[in-house]
C-alpha cells in the first residue's frame, strides 16, 4: 500500500503498529501519572488487552506534512488517499467520527482484515 501510494506522490509513514499489553498498561499508566481523568484516557487509548494494535493488525500512519496522531491528518492528501485506496489493500478506518463506540476520531489509525472484500481494481492500476 505505501508503494503505490508513493507512486501516486502520496507518502504513508507508519507511526505506531504492534503493541503489547504491557506497553498499552505503560502508556495508559503515564497519562493517569499526569493527572489525565480515566475517562479521557479511555477515549483516547484502549484498555489493555482491547487494542486492535495487540493483534499485529492496526496502524497508525502519518505523513510529513502532518503532525503525527493529529486529526488534522484527515486534510492531508495521505487521508484523502487512503480513504480512495485503502480499501483495495484489505485496510479499514477503524474510529470514524462519531462512532458508535464514543472513541474519538482517529483518521490516521487503519485496521487490515485479511478477509475483507477487495474492490476489483488491481493495486498496480492506481494513480
Amino acid at each position: 500500500m505505501q508503494a503505490a501510494a508513493r507512486s501516486d506522490g502520496v507518502v504513508l509513514e507508519p507511526v505506531s503498529t504492534f503493541r503489547s499489553i504491557a506497553h498499552q498498561r505503560a502508556l495508559v499508566a503515564r497519562k493517569l501519572a499526569r493527572g489525565d481523568r480515566i475517562e479521557h484516557v479511555f477515549s483516547v487509548n484502549a484498555v489493555p488487552g482491547y487494542s486492535e494494535h495487540h493483534s499485529g493488525r492496526a496502524i497508525d500512519l502519518g505523513t510529513p506534512d502532518c503532525a503525527a496522531l493529529d486529526e488534522a491528518f484527515e486534510h492531508t492528501a495521505a487521508f484523502a488517499w487512503l480513504q480512495q485506496h485503502a480499501a483495495l489493500f484489505g485496510f479499514r478506518l477503524s474510529c470514524p467520527r462519531d462512532n458508535p463506540l464514543g472513541v474519538i476520531y482517529d483518521p490516521w489509525h487503519w485496521y487490515f482484515n485479511p478477509h475483507a472484500p477487495r474492490e476489483s481494481a488491481s493495486p498496480r492500476r492506481l494513480g
